[in-house]
């Protein structure tokens, strides 16, 4: 094996790993989407009201931070992030999300009815995985897509 080869795949493999690690990092996190932005929001305050229509209370103690992200992409406002102290308080948060099938800016207290999405937060390389596998279960009309 050449030097360049083994170099390559020394790199390859330093790569995987810090894709593992920026993924496991995201462990206790959350992402919800569909939420427009108001002036002066209480960014903590939407996250509880997000838990309180999923029946799950929220305490200030069991959130390390929690902010928006990036900029408005053309009609969908900014995700908020949550990143949970534990990693049960996040998993009940989404065990819950599933058994409520629809979850709305109503539920939430807001006039319109725009969909909310709880969901995994993915590093960059694994959303556009993610992606891929959501355009071949469009393209094959598989019923289900998890993420493990």
């Amino acid at each position: 094996v050449t030097e360049n080869n083994r170099l390559k795949k020394k790199v390859n493999e330093l790569e995987m790993r810090v894709e593992d690690m920026e993924q496991y990092s995201r462990c206790n996190c959350l992402e919800i989407q569909g939420i427009p932005v108001t002036p002066a929001e209480d960014v903590l305050g939407i996250v509880k009201e997000v838990g309180k229509a999923l029946d799950v209370q929220i305490s200030d103690a069991m959130v390390d931070a929690c902010h928006r992200l990036g900029r408005q992409t053309g009609d969908n406002p900014p995700g908020i992030i949550v990143k949970f102290v534990r990693r049960f308080d996040k998993e009940e948060l989404l065990k819950k999300r599933r058994v409520k099938r629809t979850l709305s800016t109503r539920h939430i207290g807001r006039s319109d009815d725009r969909p909310i999405y709880v969901n995994e937060s993915l590093s960059p390389a694994r959303r556009r995985l993610y992606a891929m596998a959501r355009r071949v279960q469009k393209e094959k009309d598989f019923k289900f897509l998890v993420i493990a």
